[in-house]
């Protein structure tokens, strides 16, 4: 967790109340404090994991280095419209994988996100 999430997170409400209530601040901390301030956290690196797939064709090309970035780069130069639709849909996928686990964690997570959508508490 950064250190500016770190501190908005001791000195927020939730964190106080639970230390009142007889909580030290370790299991304050652990039980309220890293849950809301993993959240963010975590979205983050889901996104920051899914552009690091997309940033494999720039990484791959400057150091030659055989994968998906290559492939789909020979692949665009040869016209190879089958290998560039496969590569796009792993691709895809991929992004689409990391980001659906993210948002699983969060909802493990952060127990605001585990109501049912209808509204029911």
């Amino acid at each position: 967790m950064c250190a500016a999430r770190r501190l908005d997170v001791i000195g927020s409400d939730y964190l106080r109340n639970a230390r009142a209530l007889g909580s030290g601040f370790g299991r304050a901390m652990w039980r309220h404090g890293l849950r809301n301030g993993a959240v963010p956290v975590i979205s983050i690196l889901g996104i920051e994991l899914a552009t690091t797939f997309l940033g494999a064709v720039v990484v791959e090309s400057v150091y030659t280095l055989p994968g998906l970035g290559s492939m789909l780069l020979t692949a665009i130069q040869q016209h190879d419209y089958p290998d560039i639709q496969g590569i796009l849909f792993v691709s895809t996928l991929l992004v689409l994988i990391v980001g659906f686990l993210a948002d699983i964690v969060q909802r493990l997570i952060d127990p605001r996100l585990r109501q049912s959508i209808s509204g029911n508490r």
